[in-house]
């Protein structure tokens, strides 16, 4: 009997002497993972064609006119070639590369629990999806010193639109989260929703990353910074990782398939 794994490769094959012209069904039949594409965990498009020139972000693409979400070739410090998904929709003038995705039953992974930006915790690395994906730390820094901005983002493939509740927004310039590290420390935001509890420019939320011990997350059931969103909370509540306590009202862990995301990105007008 064939496979559905062989029966796509075989269709590929045929699609491909068919159509001598198109790479994209070649690379996407062969350098892709398409177990991910059949289960689903991502509707937007593949764009894994060749490019006239080298993207570093998903920025580079913003830049050459692409406007459409989907998975595209970056290449690293070491100019070698790797998939990875883009935002250019949901912000109109940003472009994000998704560095880490996790879903609720994944949130005891150390990759997601423990793991500090600054360590080197990559999972599904080559594969990025939803459900369990963080990149190479080394891959990360390139991302980061290509970005502008970080944000977090929940249940992103559940949503047509962002509509920014439960979603935090900083820029590397105020606070670098791949350095930073404490322990409850007030960090300036750009914009932070939780629950629909939001604050805009200029205010602060309460933030934990240690080593081997927190993943950057808000407590939000804290106070002392200038974002309190402590009505409604759970105790202890963990936002945007760590993820040890939760509440189903954060859209980030509604189900075990709600899922959270970590971007780095920027703007055309930088």
């Amino acid at each position: 009997s064939v496979s559905l794994f062989q029966f796509t490769i075989l269709q590929a094959h045929s699609l491909y002497s068919k159509m001598c012209s198109s790479v994209v069904v070649l690379l996407f039949a062969v350098a892709f993972p398409l177990e991910i594409i059949e289960a689903g965990k991502f509707s937007q498009g593949i764009h894994l064609g060749k490019n006239n020139f080298i993207a570093r972000s998903c920025l580079d693409y913003l830049k050459n006119g692409v406007f459409e979400n989907g998975f595209y070739w970056l290449f690293d410090d070491k100019y070698q070639r790797y998939v990875a998904y883009c935002d250019l929709e949901s912000e109109p003038g940003a472009a994000w590369t998704l560095v880490m995705s996790w879903n609720r039953a994944s949130r005891s992974l150390r990759q997601f629990r423990s793991s500090t930006f600054a360590q080197d915790a990559p999972i599904n690395h080559k594969t990025p999806n939803w459900d369990s994906y963080r990149q190479t730390l080394s891959r990360m820094k390139g991302l980061r010193s290509t970005s502008t901005h970080w944000r977090a983002t929940c249940s992103f493939n559940h949503l047509d639109n962002i509509d920014y509740r439960d979603y935090v927004r900083g820029s590397f310039s105020n606070n670098d989260i791949m350095g930073f590290l404490g322990h409850g420390q007030c960090l300036l935001v750009d914009y932070v929703n939780i629950r629909g509890h939001a604050a805009g420019p200029g205010t602060t939320a309460r933030f934990w990353q240690v080593h081997n011990t927190y993943m950057l997350h808000i407590d939000s059931s804290a106070t002392g910074c200038g974002f309190v969103p402590t009505a409604g909370s759970s105790p202890s509540e963990d936002n945007f990782g760590f993820n040890q306590a939760f509440n189903t009202n954060f859209r980030c862990n509604g189900g075990d398939f709600s899922t959270t995301q970590w971007w780095f990105g920027g703007y055309l007008a930088e």
